[in-house]
């Protein structure tokens, strides 16, 4: 504490000293008064008082910020604050100098854009923070502290600051269209598909498996039990945790999902041919080495009762869809703020230059990466398939669209600012969820009214 800022305190703490020393004075006083200090027969022993201890006199420290300036003193010898620094840097610095230089690249993108964050806005974030989880600014800042180790100070400058200062950096890119309300509300509200899978790392596998449930489709849950990869759903027959929604990521996946196991042929009016359940799909690529197969267990038909044209539910679907665009935003524009600054690393030794993917060099190298990376699948694949032919489907085993159910793959949402693996782990936590709202896509701006 600097000398400068002690007038106040100190007068605080002659008003503290100055009553303890008259409460203290009454007491001995008191006691003259009984005589030998002895409480008159029957009367109860009065409690103890802070007043009626020796209390050592507060002593006013202040942090040394010279570096020659002793931290600590052990048996004489001094640590100073440089060599406290120099190990902070050591063990620390590489983590902490990440975050001073995503701060600055933040700070100063703000600055060109003549925008800046208050402290009234930092503060009345972590209180809306904090009434989503039903509690007081406090006992959240107290349980982030406690819990995280993220100090008040911390929170606010490294996580709640930078999520603000993006936000006013991309808010002219979110639009809400009226598809994404009628998306995001079929989402949240139509119908759901529960759904057992079979997960496997082979086409070949995969075709195999689907002509034996031809023949036998109840086998489907034994199957499942002993071929399936996905070890989350396999003990439990490949029963999913979670249904299967409309417009689920990415959209036309779950689209050819609902088509085949829900809506069918539009142009086939037989009500017999509908599916049903029990029904499966055939094998359906996920990824490159990721093949799956869905049984339709049960419909779970739409809320009722519910539709658009109720304001409350309207706006409610709107906003969701606003913070998971805003979300979406917020990583597209920190990403372009780091690819469009030059920063060099003193610590690290590494130099990154402004737009440094667009030079012929960097181009060059990627292309190599990449030659490489063709090669080493080409080698992989060689030895898993050594005549190099892919298993040809005949007409009646023709691929369907791909199909992705929502348990299996979902949106990763770039956090905005990730300055630290603590900050990023606890802004994903306390972010907003939005539960099908996935479906979001650009176009032109909506109102919620």
């Amino acid at each position: 504490m600097r000398a400068g800022n002690q007038g106040p305190k100190t007068t605080w703490l002659v008003i503290v000293v100055g009553a303890s020393v008259l409460a203290t004075t009454a007491e001995s006083q008191a006691r003259q008064t009984r005589g030998d200090g002895s409480q008159p027969a029957g009367a109860a022993r009065a409690k103890p008082r802070v007043s009626d201890f020796d209390v050592p006199p507060v002593k006013l420290t202040s942090l040394p910020v010279n570096p020659s300036d002793p931290i600590a003193i052990v048996n004489g010898q001094a640590i100073t604050r440089q060599q406290l620094a120099d190990e902070c840097v050591v063990r620390e610095g590489p983590k902490i100098l990440d975050i001073l230089i995503n701060r600055m690249i933040i700070e100063q993108a703000l600055r060109m854009r003549k925008l800046e964050v208050t402290g009234a806005e930092i503060e009345q974030e972590i209180e809306n923070v904090a009434a989503r989880f039903g509690i007081s600014r406090e006992a959240w800042l107290r349980t982030l502290d406690k819990e995280k180790k993220i100090s008040p100070m911390q929170y606010s400058r490294d996580i709640i600051q930078p999520a603000l200062a993006l936000r006013k950096l991309c808010a002219s890119r979110v639009q809400v269209t009226p598809k994404d309300l009628q998306d995001a509300f079929e989402a949240q509200f139509g119908d759901k598909i529960r759904c057992r899978m079979i997960l496997l790392d082979k086409q070949a596998a995969a075709i195999e498996i689907w002509e034996e449930l031809k023949k036998n489709p109840g086998g489907f849950e034994k199957l499942a039990q002993d071929r399936s990869i996905d070890t989350g759903s396999r003990s439990l027959g490949g029963l999913m945790a979670e249904p299967i929604t409309r417009h689920a990521y990415p959209q036309t996946v779950s689209d050819a999902a609902f088509r085949q196991l829900v809506d069918g042929d539009p142009l086939d009016k037989n009500p017999e041919h509908k599916p049903k359940d029990g029904d499966f799909t055939g094998p359906i690529q996920i990824a490159e080495t990721a093949w799956v197969i869905l049984r339709r267990e049960s419909l779970l038909p739409a809320a009722k009762g519910v539709n658009l044209r109720d304001e409350r539910v309207k706006k409610q679907t709107y906003d969701m869809i606003y913070e998971v665009k805003l979300k979406e935003a917020m990583g597209d524009v920190f990403s372009e703020l780091m690819k469009a600054s030059s920063v060099e690393n003193h610590l690290t030794g590494a130099v990154k230059f402004a737009n440094e993917e667009r030079t012929p060099d960097y181009q060059k190298a990627r292309s190599e990466i990449q030659q490489e990376s063709k090669d080493a699948d080409g080698n992989v694949q060689l030895m898993s398939n050594p005549s190099g032919a892919m298993p040809q489907q005949g007409p009646s085993q023709a691929k369907p669209a791909p199909i992705v159910p929502a348990a299996v793959s979902r949106p990763k949402i770039p956090t905005p600012a990730a300055l630290s693996p603590e900050a990023a782990q606890q802004f994903e936590r306390i972010a907003p969820k939005a539960s099908g709202s996935n479906a979001a896509s650009s176009g032109s701006s909506a109102s919620p009214n």
